[in-house]
């Protein structure tokens, strides 16, 4: 069954439920029917064997008197229930007055009356309240057992009719639930991320339709991530091309002969330096992919916001000294926060060195606690600010403004913030400047 297609299982599925439901019910309606004839039969009797007790009470127990008070009577109830029933007439003595019983049907009655027989008996009760005799009306099992099959038989038709009904039906709303699948799974296997792909749409508002929502929602990531993967490898040989145009060429001109005297120490400096570049550059691209990858793990401790803003504050003090840049850090939060201590120090060092880098002045650095569940950190400076657009770009991979470096810093920035759950912004301030706000959850 595994094979099969999922029409054909639900198809399965359905046929099998329906005989299940057809096996209980015909053995539930077997017992519970008959139980209830036999019940019912019981009633019947015991009413028709007290009006015949009452009847007789008031004459003899003579056969020609109890034959003329029968002749005059209508047929008892049960026997309007398909049913014919007999009756013994007995003395207070346990003697036959009157039967309308066979010979032999009688005897079985006698040694087995609860096998084959319903029966009632009712005493007959004397003006003076004694007993005088006894009225059993008597039906055969055997008739209630036909009667219920009968029932039976009606109720097989019925149970067949409807199954043929609710097949018919099953082969509709098996042609219904396979066709959008069948359209969902032809769509996905034309998918191509080089292709020009268009959505599916169906009109479904069942699980289907959403599952179909979500491929289109995959689908449109993969486009994102293919087209910023494009991105990413045309910057990154840009970026990586620069560099190596530098040491190649001053390399180059030290080998022929070109550069001489003390500009050879100047040739070999650029190297030098241009090498670092690259390492750097290297550095910073392996830690973003090692942080966008599974493997990359990050250890969470209750860590003081303050005491690693302090450090990361320390950690630029060198560069901000060297360009005049003054760094105030107002209402530093000193409750815990869930973060791995190290990733998110170099964070913080990532967005005070690009403020210094495009500050004037100052770097203002606040944290408060947004909403009573929010930890708000934000970092601004009094430079130029954001250039129309660009705070769109900022964190994408190897994209640097005038005075940026490699670009991979504040990317590096954003992933390590969405680890911990969080999200950056970056804006332009109300009184001019670059601001960056970074939202983190509380304990």
């Amino acid at each position: 069954m595994s094979r099969l297609k999922l029409g054909t299982k639900l198809l399965f599925t359905y046929f099998l439920l329906i005989i299940i439901i057809f096996i209980i019910t015909s053995v539930s309606f077997r017992f519970i029917s008959q139980r209830y004839l036999i019940h019912e039969t019981e009633q019947q009797l015991h009413k028709e064997a007290t009006v015949m007790s009452q009847l007789l009470g008031k004459s003899s127990l003579s056969r020609p008197v109890i034959e003329e008070k029968l002749m005059n009577r209508k047929a008892l109830a049960v026997t309007e229930r398909l049913l014919s029933s007999k009756m013994i007439i007995w003395t207070a003595r346990q003697e036959i007055v009157y039967t309308d019983l066979k010979e032999a049907v009688l005897e079985e009655f006698r040694q087995r009356p609860r096998r084959n027989f319903v029966s009632e008996t009712v005493p007959i009760h004397a003006k003076n309240g004694k007993t005088r005799g006894y009225v059993t009306l008597v039906a055969r099992l055997d008739e209630v057992q036909e009667l219920n099959r009968l029932m039976r038989r009606s109720q097989l038709i019925s149970l067949v009719l409807s199954a043929m009904i609710a097949v018919v039906l099953g082969l509709f709303f098996k042609k219904g639930i396979t066709r959008p699948i069948r359209n969902l799974s032809e769509h996905m296997k034309n998918y191509s991320l080089k292709g020009a792909n268009r959505e599916i749409r169906l009109t479904t508002k069942d699980e289907i339709g959403e599952l179909a929502e979500s491929f289109n929602a995959l689908s449109r990531r993969l486009k994102q991530y293919d087209e910023d993967q494009k991105v990413f490898f045309q910057n990154a040989s840009h970026e990586l091309k620069t560099p190596l145009m530098a040491i190649q060429g001053n390399a180059e001109g030290i080998l022929d002969g070109i550069v001489t005297g003390a500009d050879v120490n100047k040739s070999l400096n650029v190297i030098i330096a241009e090498s670092q570049r690259l390492k750097r550059i290297v550095e910073g691209i392996t830690y973003l992919a090692k942080l966008e990858s599974v493997e990359e793990s990050f250890v969470f401790k209750r860590e003081s916001l303050e005491t690693i803003l302090q450090e990361a504050v320390e950690s630029v003090a060198a560069l901000a000294d060297q360009r005049e840049i003054e760094i105030v850090v107002e209402r530093a939060i000193s409750e815990p926060l869930m973060v791995d201590r190290e990733k998110m120090k170099r964070a913080f060092i990532n967005l005070l060195g690009n403020a210094i880098r495009y500050a004037k002045s100052a770097v203002i650095v606040k944290s408060s606690i947004w909403d009573g569940k929010t930890f708000l950190i934000e970092v601004m400076d009094n430079g130029i600010g954001f250039a129309p657009g660009e705070v769109d770009k900022v964190f994408q991979r190897f994209y640097s403004g005038e005075e940026g470096g490699s670009g991979i810093g504040l990317a590096i920035t954003k992933a390590i913030i969405e680890a911990h759950g969080g999200t950056i912004k970056a804006l332009n301030g109300v009184q001019g400047g670059a601001v960056f706000q970074i939202w983190l959850r509380k304990l």
